[in-house]
Parts: structure tokens; C-alpha cells; sequence
């Protein structure tokens, strides 16, 4: 039985755990953008948190279901048809053999991750079900989904756990105004620039994709290093590029850059940054690693708390 793509959305495509351990090869991970909602979708269905997922960016699709199934879809806000039944995500329920769910408005965040009970029976390649469009490997041919595509699925029973609340769109109303504040770790090497960063305001420029969020801003640095070595790279990384426009890498980051870095995002706010879209309005601030670890450990207990780990 499968999934069949009536209409694609603007940019779907099949994200799991990620590609780990080929680095050193140039190989991104990859991965959903926002992990922590990828993982709350897959245990609302009873899957492991690395279980694929499609990855819905900006525009979503309509889906149809082959056979009765549990689903959930979290992430970004939008309007939902379910069965003819308006609701709005994050959601979580079963839906029924030759029924359909169609995304409509978008209404905070830019990515929404759909799971479903067994997840997606496509190929692995080099030990990961992840879309990279540049290489290009993965997923459904290595692209984004199309219409009239069908995605097989494994075999699960359809049960469903009930969302407990609204983690996502509390948490996102709560992450800061106009701007959302990023909370990032200074680099040895950062100097001055840190203090640029956390300074300046900055908007996610149109040039933004998978591999980094470009930003724009009236920044003024006293120095770029220029002619630098090719490091390693991680995600959530802060590159300054000679140009002095910012690049926060994501899923598909390179694994070595030769751009100065000068902080790296604590990993409590790499939801945040998953969610971000052209136009989104961002600031910078410094925390130790020691506030860096609770937040994350305070990340990690409000996803159990709506969701307990399926273990495989």
C-alpha cells in the first residue's frame, strides 16, 4: 500500500535520521530542518525517532492514503482538510483507506514533517532514506516529490497517539516578537565579531535553502579574515563570508568550508532555525555552554512530555 501525491507542494521531499559518517567523503547528513518536530510526528504514530517523514516547506501538498493508517503532521502551522474535516497542525489521528489530507494556509514556521505508522518503504542510500537534491541520491530519485508520485509504505497497525497539548505553537508564540532570538556559542576565534552578531539585526535572505540560511543586515565589521584554510563544519555553524552577510548552515551544509566561523547555535534552538523562511526577522545573543546544555535538556523533556521515544 502506499501514499500518492495528488499535488506536490512547493519543495516535499523524504527526510530521516540523517547520513551519518561519511564526512570525510564531502557527504552531507542531511535530515529533516527541524529535527525535534520530525521526531515529535514519528512517536505520535508509533515510529522510531529517526523514521523518515516528508518535509513540507512553505506550500504543502495533498496526499492520498492507500489504506487506513495513523498520521501525524507537525511542525509549521497550517489549515489542514482531513477527510473533508477542517483542522489545523501541529495534528495528530487516523484517516482511513482512499481518504486524503490537503494542506491549505500557512500560518507560522516554514516546515511542517508528516509521519506515518511504518513509515516510507523507499531505498537507503549509504544507510539513509534522506532527499539530497545536489548529489543528487535518496528519497524518490533524489528530488522533490511531484504529482502522481507513489510512496510505498511499510506494514503498521493504524493507531495513533493524541497530541497533549500544542508544544509547537506555544513554544514558537513564546521565542520572541518581531525577531526571534537565536541563541548561539562564540567560536575561539570569533573576536569582535561576536559581538557584531549579537548586535545587528538581521533578515533571512531569498537566497536561503537547504544548506544555510543567508542573512542580511546592516552590520559593520571591524575585520573579515580572509584566505582561510578549509575547516570542518557543523550544523548550526556562523560563517562570515568576505562579502559580511552571514551564513547559518543547516541539514545539507557542506562538511568543510574555508569561511571565517565565528559561533555556532546552541542545539536547544536548532528547532527555531529549522523553521525559519525568507523575510523572517532574526537577533544573535551569546550563552555559555553550560546554558546551552539545560536548554537543551529542556528541550528534550517538553518532547517527552508531549511524546514518549518509540523505541525501534
Amino acid at each position: 500500500m502506499s501514499v500518492i501525491v495528488e499535488r506536490p507542494g512547493m519543495f516535499t521531499t523524504i527526510q530521516d535520521g540523517g547520513r551519518w559518517g561519511f564526512a570525510r567523503w564531502g557527504v552531507p547528513v542531511s535530515g529533516p530542518m527541524d529535527r525535534w518536530s520530525a521526531r515529535l510526528a514519528n512517536r505520535l504514530v508509533g515510529n522510531p525517532d529517526l523514521a523518515a517523514v516528508l518535509e513540507v516547506t512553505l506550500v504543502g501538498p495533498r496526499l492520498r492514503f492507500e489504506r487506513a493508517c495513523a498520521v501525524a503532521v507537525t511542525g509549521a502551522e497550517f489549515d489542514l482538510d482531513v477527510e473533508g474535516s477542517a483542522t489545523r497542525s501541529p495534528w495528530s489521528g487516523g484517516v482511513s483507506a482512499g481518504s486524503t489530507i490537503a494542506f491549505g494556509a500557512r500560518h507560522a514556521g516554514s516546515r511542517a514533517y508528516v509521519a506515518v505508522a511504518g513509515s516510507f518503504a523507499v531505498p537507503r542510500v549509504l544507510g539513509s532514506q534522506s532527499t539530497q537534491v545536489r548529489a543528487p541520491f535518496a528519497g524518490l530519485a533524489g528530488r522533490a516529490l511531484r504529482a502522481g508520485d507513489t510512496i510505498p509504505l511499510d506494514d503498521a497497525p493504524a493507531i495513533s497517539r493524541p497530541l497533549a497539548g500544542d508544544g509547537f505553537r506555544a513554544w514558537w508564540d513564546a521565542a520572541g516578537g518581531a525577531h526571534r532570538t537565536l541563541r548561539v556559542i562564540a567560536a575561539e576565534t570569533a573576536g569582535t565579531a561576536l559581538h557584531t552578531l549579537c548586535a545587528t539585526p538581521f533578515v533571512v535572505s531569498t537566497r536561503s535553502d537547504r544548506m544555510g540560511c543567508r542573512l542580511e543586515g546592516a552590520a559593520s565589521w571591524d575585520a573579515i579574515p580572509g584566505g582561510l584554510l578549509s575547516a570542518p563544519t557543523t550544523l548550526g555553524a556562523i560563517q562570515l563570508p568576505p562579502g559580511g552577510e552571514p551564513i547559518l548552515l543547516m541539514a545539507d551544509h557542506p562538511t568543510t568550508g574555508g569561511y571565517a566561523q565565528i559561533a555556532v547555535l546552541c542545539r536547544a534552538d536548532r528547532q527555531l532555525a529549522g523553521q525559519l523562511g525568507p523575510g523572517d526577522r532574526i537577533r544573535f545573543v551569546a550563552i555559555s555552554r553550560d546554558d546551552a546544555r539545560s536548554a537543551h535538556l529542556e528541550r528534550e523533556r517538553v518532547l517527552t512530555t508531549l511524546a514518549p521515544e518509540v523505541l525501534a
